[in-house]
């Protein structure tokens, strides 16, 4: 067995050489080590661990440099022109052994279905990731490939939310910039260079590298008879911990269509009596995530905070606060639906809000609350629909 160890001193380890091999673990030092092998000795014979070592890994920082391809990979914009992604649908289809007269339909953009290969990539994936076997095998100080092993998502790391289902991505269509299993393979041979030696896989990890360029390529899991291309944005960004991008003119937010002024209008410019425009949830939501949700909390009237109950930690910790934002929500013209005439919206006079603190992300959120709540127990009580909350106590918030 080996412990792969994270240590700024590798020279402090004693590494012991032999043994037969088994699981690799990694640990942040040898302590944390020894609390694995203490795991793990009742299961395993005596004459295994007088023959287990210690291997520090010196591949770490390579490991940062690599993450750091990944993202700013996943963060170009797109540089294909069309007849360019053509082409490599058309070796897509190749390698799928499709034949040209019976092509599906080519689909370029944003997809609300997912996509999925055909499975005639299993072969050429076995093939590569045996290479990489016999590679780790006799070079101790890499890990060897791990089917489950979903070391590398930039996405993930980013935060970033596209206006198409990234899930679908990551799991069914495994070409494209967001194809977890590429990362692995891209580091293997690419970053630490195992050599391909067969004509006919060199081949094809040069088309797989090809589509880096997209985000995803596959077949629409429903028809079956088009093949979908999810081309990288026109431009993309994060401000503020959202994702802005554009495709051919459309403007996303966290992926959510938003008007163009939405999208390019700066936190600092965005004056409350725009928000008062706005008349869709969604829209909504990402005008408060970009102005800053404590430009609301200004405006708003305080009439409960988890500082009137000391004695619960737990409203304490997610900060919670019962609002009322009603000279926010001002009235508004808005056309009918049954007939062409505008009519007039005015909002109760009391409109609350419950105020509290993520405490897995961090962030804050506002929450609607019915008109009837007038103290933080109200709102708490209907958040959680109805929940008994006997002396204010909640034990379910993590």
């Amino acid at each position: 067995m080996y412990i792969l160890l994270k240590t700024d001193k590798p020279n402090n380890i004693e590494i012991k050489n032999g043994g037969k091999q088994a699981h690799y673990f990694y640990a942040e030092n040898l302590e944390e080590a020894k609390i694995y092998i203490n795991e793990l000795k009742d299961t395993e014979d005596k004459e295994y661990w007088e023959n287990s070592y210690y291997q520090a890994n010196p591949k770490l920082e390579y490991c940062k440099e690599f993450n750091n391809y990944l993202k700013n990979t996943v963060l170009e914009t797109n540089k294909l022109s069309k007849s360019e992604m053509e082409e490599i649908a058309s070796e897509f289809l190749y390698w799928n052994h499709i034949k040209p007269n019976s092509t599906p339909k080519i689909s370029i953009g944003i997809t609300k279905t997912p996509v999925s290969t055909l499975g005639n990539f299993r072969e050429y994936w076995e093939n590569l990731v045996s290479i990489i076997d016999k590679y780790t095998q006799t070079k101790h100080n890499i890990k060897p490939y791990e089917f489950k092993d979903n070391t590398f998502n930039p996405v993930e790391e980013l935060g970033l939310n596209f206006p198409f289902n990234s899930n679908s991505c990551y799991y069914l269509s495994h070409c494209g910039a967001l194809n977890k299993r590429f990362y692995k393979l891209l580091y293997y041979f690419d970053f630490l260079d195992i050599k391909i030696h067969s004509l006919r896989l060199k081949n094809f990890w040069r088309f797989y590298k090809k589509t880096m360029s997209v985000y995803a390529i596959g077949i629409n899991n429903f028809t079956l008879n088009e093949l979908c291309i999810i081309p990288k944005p026109d431009e993309i960004s994060i401000k503020n911990r959202i994702t802005h991008c554009t495709y051919d003119n459309e403007y996303y937010c966290d992926g959510i269509k938003v008007p163009q002024w939405l999208y390019a209008t700066d936190k600092d410019d965005l004056k409350i009596s725009l928000f008062n425009k706005l008349t869709n949830a969604d829209l909504r939501s990402i005008f408060i995530k970009k102005a800053g949700i404590e430009k609301f909390i200004k405006k708003g009237e305080i009439i409960d905070s988890w500082e009137n109950y000391p004695e619960n930690e737990w409203w304490a910790k997610s900060e919670y606060k019962l609002i009322d934002m009603r000279k926010i929500l001002v009235g508004r013209i808005q056309k009918s639906m049954w007939s062409k005439r505008n009519i007039k919206i005015e909002y109760y006079d009391y409109a609350p809000f419950l105020f509290m603190k993520n405490q897995t992300t961090g962030e804050y959120h506002l929450e609607g609350v019915s008109p009837n709540c007038r103290d933080l127990y109200d709102a708490i009580k209907m958040r959680y629909k109805g929940l008994d909350l006997p002396s204010y106590e909640i034990q379910d918030i993590k």
